[in-house]
Formats: structure tokens, sequence, C-alpha cells
């Protein structure tokens, strides 16, 4: 086995006996076999360590957990086990088509500034049937997408980490997952990217297969999951719009947590004082920080003035809002009729530039001859008669 293979699969496992030889014999398929599976087991107590023990392939790195530490923290420690130039994502219960590693690399190879490939995704539920939701549930992540935009990530995320290739690079400069997140480390993982200048591309084919069933927990708690999906927003996104000049997308992320339905059962100060960070300039440097800025209510007690204020302009039902929001669509409509009659102007004056140095050309070869040269009335009349 290399020790630095082309690709590093990240096999995550916690009580997945049913699964996990599916997960692993889809990734020894592989077209592409150039790697190494690195499995994390975070404290399994059925049989799942004996099945990954019985494939007898060296490429296979066992590593488990003394205790169970969670999702992030068993993520990071395998991240940091793993040796190859690509970390290839897949949870111990979902699995690939054997050709999903190939696809991905070449489209790499097509466009090496990608950083993050993702792909589209197939949803089963936990006997391997095509999950009775599977057409909404798939409808979240098998659309074409820019995921290099920061309004696409704005309370969503539309790239399921199982399906993903991440040059490891580029994971280095953006560091690992937050290991207090439960709900969206995902979320957070990649709006850092984002962040940070990496660049995003899914490709358009389900080769990728996902399990939806009971064990899932990203929305097993929505308080949890609106409180980890704003300070992903806080501490990424608004930072990133700031610097793009994209004012209007800080007021959607703002108005994303106003009109979130589970706001209502946090604490009022509480829920105030996570608007008001919203809308604060500093960013919180880890999701504790984002906690205690919303726990601690003697420090910078502005902070609920500001959210009060805020979610009276952005929240349910405020007709400000929405005649703010009307405005930037017409202004967004604005722009693009603009850009669209520009792009016209330019190709008609490249068409006439192109005709001009016909018509020259053809004077040029008609002088040459010692022919009068052809008037451009009649090079005009003759243009639009061809071209009709």
């Amino acid at each position: 086995m290399s020790k630095s293979p082309l690709l590093s699969y990240i096999v995550l496992s916690y009580n997945y006996e049913r699964y996990i030889g599916k997960t692993l014999r889809s990734i020894l398929d592989q077209t592409v076999q150039d790697f190494e599976i690195v499995v994390v087991d975070d404290g399994s107590v059925d049989n799942s360590v004996a099945i990954v023990s019985s494939f007898e392939d060296p490429r296979i790195r066992l590593f488990v957990n003394e205790k169970n530490l969670g999702g992030a923290a068993s993520y990071n420690r395998a991240v940091q086990e793993a040796r190859g130039e690509w970390l290839v994502n897949l949870d111990a219960d979902d699995w690939v088509d054997p050709r999903k590693a190939e696809i991905q690399l070449e489209a790499a190879a097509r466009n090496p500034q990608l950083d993050v490939i993702g792909t589209y995704v197939a949803i089963y539920d936990e006997n391997d049937n095509r999950h009775p939701s599977a057409d909404a549930m798939e409808a979240g992540y098998n659309q074409p997408r820019d995921l290099n935009l920061v309004d696409t990530w704005i309370g969503a995320n539309h790239l399921c980490r199982s399906s993903t290739m991440v040059r490891a690079s580029a994971h280095q400069r953006i560091g690992l997952d937050d290991p207090l997140m439960v709900r969206a480390p995902d979320y957070e993982l990649w709006t850092r990217a984002l962040q940070h200048g990496c660049k995003f591309a899914i490709i358009p084919q389900p080769l990728t297969s996902i399990r939806a069933h009971s064990r899932g927990v990203t929305h097993g708690d929505p308080v949890g999951t609106l409180l980890e999906v704003s300070y992903a927003m806080q501490r990424n996104l608004v930072p990133l719009a700031e610097a793009r000049s994209l004012l209007p997308s800080i007021t959607r992320m703002v108005a994303w947590t106003c009109r979130h339905p589970s706001l209502s059962q946090l604490p009022p100060l509480q829920a105030h004082r996570l608007i008001g960070v919203m809308m604060q300039s500093t960013a919180a440097s880890d999701f504790q920080h984002f906690r205690a800025m919303l726990g601690n209510y003697s420090d910078h007690p502005e902070l609920a003035e500001i959210g009060r204020r805020s979610f009276a302009f952005v929240g349910p039902g405020a007709d400000a809002y929405q005649d703010v929001d009307k405005l930037h669509s017409d202004i967004r409509a604005y722009i693009e009729a603009r850009d669209y009659f520009k792009g016209e102007c330019e190709n008609w004056e490249r068409a006439y530039r192109s005709l001009q140095a016909e018509h020259q050309a053809l004077n040029d070869a008609l002088a040459s001859r010692g022919s009068p040269s052809f008037p451009r009335r009649a090079w005009s009349r003759l243009v639009r008669t061809l071209t009709k």
C-alpha cells in the first residue's frame, strides 16, 4: 500500500454493523484503486469493529475511539490520520457507485481550481428500499446550484458530505470540524471553506446512495439546528458578504433567523440577543464563544435591543422588509437587463467590426488586381441579402 495514496476514504462508524460491510465493499469496487480507507469507530458496542477487521485488505486502517466522542471529533481524527491527496467522505451506512471517484477526478482534471466536489444523491430507507419521500428529499441536493455564491448557503446546505471529495491541502487551510457542534458541523465546514476561497462543484449524477432513517441527528433538535446554522452564517457568511459588498445577502441571513419557526422556543431575551449577534460585526471565534454571547446577558446588553429592532424590521409580517425585498428584486432585474443588452451590443459591435475587416480585405484584393474598389453601400446590401 502506498504511503501517499491518491484518495483517503473517511468512514465514520457508530453501531453500524448492519451497513458498514456494504459501505466498505462499495469502496473496494471503485474503478480507481489508488486509495486507503480510514475507518474511525466511535466506541461501538455492536459487532462493527469485528466486521471491519474481517476485511483482509491492508488499505483499510481502523481506529477505535476509547469512548464515544461524537461525529465531529471522530471526523477530525480521521482527517488527521489520512495521507491522501483527496479526502473522500462516506458515512458507514451509505454506499457509492463504482465510477464515483473516477468521475470526480475527471472533473478535477478539467478544473484544477476545484477544492470540494460533490455529486447528486439517491435516498433509501434502512432496508435498502427507495425512501417513500425520496423525490422531495433529493430535491434538496439534486438541483443545478452554484455553491460558490453566498446566497446559495443562506440557511440551507445543498451539499451531502457523503458525496464529497475534498482536496487535502484545502482542508489543511480551512481547519477541522468544531467538535462542539452536533447538528450542523458539515454546514459550518462548507461555509468556512467558501469564506476561505475554496471552489465547489457538484457532479449532476446520483453517484452516492444515502440512507434516511431514525439514526439521523440533523433534524432531531430544531432549536439546536437553528443555533448552529445561525452561528455558521454569523462566523463565515456575514464577513464574506461584507467583503463582497453583498448587503442584501446579510439582510436575508438575519431574516432567516428572525423567521425560523424555532426562534419562539428560545427565551425572549436570548432570541433577541441571537438576532443582535447576527447583526454585529465581530464574528464568534467558535461555537462555544457564540453560545456564550447568547447566554451572558450582562455582556453587551445592547445586543438585545439591536435584536428587537431588527426583528421589527425583518421578522414575520414586517411590511417594511417586504418593500425592501421588492426593491432589491427590482434592482436585480434591472442589472440582469442591463447586462443582457450590454452583451448584445458587444456582439453586434464584434459583428460590425468583422464585416468592416471583410470589406477592407475585399477592397485590398480588388486593388491588387487593378480593379475598382467595392462601394461600402453595395457591400452592405450584399451582406443583408446573404444573411436573410
